[in-house]
């Protein structure tokens, strides 16, 4: 939690003291060819096939593991998409917010979507997903992996100029609020089968 706060700290005060467009035109100032190909493939460790590929995978280990991954991702994705199409549908995403009035630097091959920027979908499943990763392991190393690769997954979306950092804000926080929610109610509850897995279902019959 303590480098989440660090982040959500920062990034409020970042919000407060910089305009949308001046806050992106300082992120898209710095690219290197090096990192337009890393960001390009990381952002889809943000995507919500890497999240139903964990799901699947944890059920071999843990029903109580993979449904806090589950329906953390599932409820988090229902908010942030109801948000893009109901409430925020008339917010654009940097290419078209741009257009005409400065040329962003785009990556070549990055296909840059226009419509739905506010709240980010890929950076709420990442926070989603990955701080559960995180209350579900032990090693504090691996606490630290996984909040420094949603941070990453979440930039990604800035520097390929997919989203606006407040979108990338505002979906760390619905993912991350949401996990928390979601894993409380799940630790508490007492269902027995919860502690079971499909290979221990499988040794069982």
């Amino acid at each position: 939690m303590l480098p989440y706060l660090i982040f959500i700290t920062i990034g409020a005060f970042l919000l407060l003291m910089n305009s949308k467009i001046g806050l992106h035109l300082s992120f898209n100032a710095h690219h290197d060819s090096f990192f337009d190909i890393f960001f390009s493939y990381l952002t889809y460790l943000g995507d919500g096939i890497m999240a139903l590929l964990i799901f699947i995978i944890l059920l071999a280990v843990n029903y109580r593991f993979a449904f806090i991954i589950g329906v953390s991702n599932l409820i988090s994705a229902i908010i942030t998409q109801t948000l893009k199409q109901t409430i925020f549908a008339d917010v654009v995403r940097p290419k078209k917010f741009f257009e005409g009035i400065h040329d962003l630097y785009l990556i070549p091959g990055v296909d840059n979507y226009l419509y739905n920027s506010f709240p980010s979908g890929h950076s709420t499943c990442a926070f989603s997903l990955y701080f559960a990763l995180s209350l579900i392991v032990k090693n504090k190393t691996l606490k630290l992996f996984f909040f420094v690769l949603a941070l990453l997954i979440g930039y990604s979306r800035i520097y390929l100029s997919q989203h606006f950092f407040a979108d990338v804000y505002s979906g760390s926080l619905i993912g991350v609020i949401t996990t928390i929610i979601v894993y409380y109610f799940i630790q508490k509850s007492e269902g027995g089968w919860l502690n079971n897995s499909l290979v221990t279902s499988f040794r069982n019959q």
